[in-house]
C-alpha cells in the first residue's frame, strides 16, 4: 500500500512539475516585448524590431521650428504614407490634439517623397502610398505664445507586415524661449 500511495505522489509531483515547466516555456514563446524609448540629447530613439524612429526639434532661420520624425525601416516593413490619397486607418500620421499655444504651420513634408503604386491585396485593392525606404518628415511648428507651457501629442501609424498599429507618444516643452522634446512616459 505504502508503494502505491508513494508511486502516486511521484506521478502527481512529476505531472505538476511537468506542467510548470509547460506553462514557464509558453510564457517565453508569446513574449511580446515593447519598442524601447532611449532619450538622449533633445533625441527621442524609439527602437522595434521592424523600425527606429527618431524624433527630434530642429532649429530654423527666424527662430522657427520643425518637428523631425526620421524613420529606418529594418525586415523589408513599410507603412503607409500620409499622402496616400485614399482614406486608410493606419496612415503615418503625427498628432498634437487641440492646443491654444502651438500647432502645426503648413503641410507635412516628406522626404523622399512615396511613389504611388496599385496593391491588390484586399486591404487596400487599388492605388496606394506605401512608405518602403528610410523616409524623414518634417512639421513646421507656429508658437502662439510666448509664456512657458507644454504639449502631448502621438505618432501613429500601421507597420506592416506585422500589421501592428504603432502609437508613439511624445510630450514638446516650451521654457524661456527653446523648445525640447521628451517622452511622456515615467
Amino acid at each position: 500500500m505504502n508503494k502505491l500511495i508513494t508511486l502516486l505522489l511521484l506521478v502527481l509531483s512529476f505531472n505538476y512539475a511537468n506542467d510548470k515547466h509547460q506553462t514557464n516555456t509558453s510564457k517565453d514563446i508569446v513574449k511580446i516585448e515593447e519598442p524601447k524609448t532611449i532619450i538622449t540629447s533633445e533625441v527621442l530613439n524609439i527602437t522595434d524590431e521592424l523600425y527606429n524612429l527618431q524624433i527630434k526639434i530642429e532649429a530654423t532661420e527666424n527662430n522657427k521650428h520643425n518637428l523631425v520624425v526620421a524613420i529606418e525601416l529594418h525586415n523589408d516593413s513599410y507603412f503607409i504614407s500620409p499622402n496616400a490619397t485614399r482614406d486608410f486607418k493606419g496612415k503615418f500620421n503625427i498628432d498634437l490634439g487641440s492646443y491654444d499655444k502651438l500647432d502645426f504651420n503648413g503641410n507635412l513634408i516628406e522626404t523622399p517623397r512615396s511613389v504611388e503604386e496599385f496593391d491588390k491585396h484586399p486591404f487596400t485593392n487599388g492605388l496606394v502610398n506605401w512608405v518602403r525606404v528610410n523616409t524623414i518628415y518634417k512639421q513646421s511648428l507656429n508658437v502662439m505664445s510666448e509664456d512657458n507651457f507644454e504639449v502631448f501629442g502621438r505618432i501613429q501609424f500601421t507597420i506592416e507586415p506585422r500589421c501592428s498599429l504603432e502609437e508613439i507618444p511624445f510630450a514638446l516643452s516650451y521654457q524661456n524661449g527653446v523648445i525640447k522634446i521628451y517622452s511622456p512616459k515615467c
